[in-house]
């Protein structure tokens, strides 16, 4: 829009952006083409290499009881790697088909003579 004769005020109110903004995709664009046009944000390297991360869900498959805290004991003994949110922890969970909130076998409140004589009602 710049190259096209558009004022910066207008092309900043349309796209909601600054004019630095435009005066840097204006000058890569003019530098590289559309190739400068293009993130060059790659995100970050994860913590656990596409192995490592089988492995750890293997582990979960194998185990009878699950918890947040022992898959974070695991990972740390066994990697050396602690996460700094909990929300790793529910997704490697999650990719092994785990639910990470606790459940019960079966309810304490549950009184065996009651239910039958509800259902004899």
């Amino acid at each position: 829009m710049a190259l096209q004769g558009y004022l910066y005020q207008h092309i900043c109110a349309l796209l909601d952006v600054t004019p630095g903004f435009i005066s840097q995709a204006k000058k890569a664009y003019q530098t590289h083409g559309t190739d400068g046009l293009t993130l060059k944000y790659q995100g970050t390297q994860p913590y656990l290499s596409a192995q490592q991360r089988q492995a750890v869900i293997d582990w979960l498959k194998v185990q009878s009881v699950w918890s947040v805290e022992q898959l974070s004991t695991h990972i740390e003994s066994t990697y050396n790697l602690v996460f700094q949110s909990r929300q790793s922890y529910y997704q490697l969970l999650a990719e092994a088909n785990i639910t990470y909130k606790k459940a019960q076998s079966t309810n304490p409140k549950r009184d065996g003579e009651r239910v039958a004589a509800k259902k004899k009602r």
